[in-house]
């Protein structure tokens, strides 16, 4: 990893001021956890992903969307949204 990345820094994942002045560095691309708050749910925990969903409630969610885009006709020839 040393080879590859030959700018590695050490620092406290959650001194999130540092984690700010690594991201907003002028050097390479930061890689790695630059902060991280144990206390703070995770985004995947907060939408309830990887919860398991049924063919049946994934196509109701698709219909739903779908629904807001479709263009019916009407019967005097013109188009009106759903």
């Amino acid at each position: 990893m040393s080879r590859i990345y030959k700018n590695q820094r050490e620092h406290d994942p959650l001194d999130i001021h540092r984690a700010r002045e690594i991201a907003s560095s002028e050097d390479p691309i930061p890689v790695g956890i630059l902060y991280q708050n144990p206390e703070v749910p995770c985004y995947e925990d907060l939408r309830g992903a990887g919860k398991p969903r049924t063919v049946e409630a994934v196509r109701k969610g698709l219909n739903a969307e779908f629904d807001r885009f479709t263009i019916w006709p009407d019967e005097a020839g013109q188009s009106r949204a759903a």
